[in-house]
């Protein structure tokens, strides 16, 4: 069966990666999605174990179109039958990519269309529609001239962790925060700060890879779990086993340090709410001045420094060459990797403090470009 799962823009090679490892099959990477074949035991586990990953669907169909009429008849796929109960409702979310003389709401609807035609010709039954709540989601992307149509297996992003319940308001998202770790190279044996913490995305999330803690297992309400294709007892025996493979909560060398005494609060809030109490050393501290907060080098440095006014910024570039050096004289020998807004104006920081840049990612959160950037001393 052919699958595809969702990322964020320029961050395809993690998270095929990531399903290349767990899965043990070949990942092939498309802009904000990777696609890769493997069972529905195989889509399960991603979907309970994947920390890079948005969601997971499988690939109803796909194929070139020149008009609606082509997507329509793309979208009328005889597997549609096998996908959806007769008593239960169903959306057509759409995405449209390019030039064309149709909205996404009219790909929504030619595809909704079809998915209704082909079912009642098979079944004789014209299934419900509910766009608030359905019971099963489908996909329809168009980019170009190339249409895709997936079946919803995850439901709410994978993103939306469990433990998430303070929110900093220039918080990160978790799959992001997971991917930083990995471009860092940064592994569980490894020592690992955090000197721009916030509500503790980073910290909490290298806790969670290095204790095997597989985060869907956790989440509400999986759409896989309403869907006729997955068993019951195939799902119940694949979360025994992940929950098997668990390590217990333990003090890890990974810190979180920030100047606000609210934000650590609330990073212990969410720290707290992971079940990971005590894994991870919190306190407040400023990113100007580390060396009178930290007590030992790490071996990675791994944050999202504040950017805008919004967050006091005036002067971006003197922040952040502060910052800069008060990391490499409080963390000698560290390696560093952040994500920015305004790369040119840290990128320049980073020279200006001693810092070489070695790597730089651009990536697209939502409608907002932002780049990670990896730098030694």
């Amino acid at each position: 069966m052919r699958f595809f799962a969702t990322t964020v823009t320029g961050l395809e090679d993690i998270v095929a990666t990531e399903v290349s490892r767990l899965l043990g099959v070949d990942a092939v990477t498309d802009v904000s999605k990777v696609f890769f074949e493997t069972t529905l035991e195989g889509c399960a586990l991603l979907n309970y174990s994947a920390k890079s990953v948005n969601k997971v669907y499988l690939l109803v169909a796909r194929g070139e179109v020149g008009g609606l009429a082509e997507i329509e008849e793309v979208a009328a796929a005889p597997v549609i039958v096998e996908l959806i109960d007769r008593y239960q409702s169903f959306a057509v979310r759409a995405e449209r990519h390019g030039v064309h003389d149709f909205t996404s709401l009219d790909i929504a609807a030619a595809v909704g269309k079809a998915i209704i035609e082909s079912y009642r010709s098979v079944t004789g039954v014209r299934l419900r529609v509910d766009l608030n709540n359905p019971d099963v989601e489908f996909l329809a992307i168009l980019r170009d001239g190339d249409f895709i149509l997936g079946l919803n297996t995850t439901g709410l992003s994978l993103h939306h962790r469990y433990y998430r319940v303070r929110h900093h308001r220039a918080g990160l998202s978790p799959t992001v925060a997971h991917s930083m770790l990995m471009i860092a190279s940064w592994q569980p044996g490894e020592s690992l700060l955090d000197p721009f913490c916030g509500s503790g995305t980073i910290p909490i999330e290298a806790a969670i890879h290095a204790l095997n803690i597989h985060p869907g297992l956790r989440m509400e309400n999986l759409a896989m779990t309403k869907l006729r294709i997955f068993s019951h007892e195939m799902l119940s025996g694949l979360r025994e086993r992940l929950m098997g493979e668990e390590e217990a909560p333990r003090p890890l060398d990974i810190a979180g340090i920030d100047a606000s005494p609210r934000a650590i609060v609330d990073a212990e809030t969410n720290l707290e709410k992971a079940g990971l109490k005590g894994c991870v050393d919190l306190s407040i501290g400023d990113a100007l001045n580390l060396e009178k907060f930290i007590k030992k080098p790490y071996t990675k440095i791994v944050c999202n420094p504040p950017f805008g006014v919004r967050m006091g910024l005036r002067d971006p570039y003197s922040f952040y060459t502060k910052a800069f050096s008060s990391m490499r004289k409080a963390s000698p020998g560290s390696s560093l990797t952040l994500i920015a807004s305004k790369p040119v104006v840290v990128t320049r920081a980073l020279e200006d403090s001693g810092w070489t840049v070695i790597g730089e990612r651009r990536i697209i959160l939502g409608s907002i470009a932002g780049c990670i950037i990896t730098a030694e001393q």
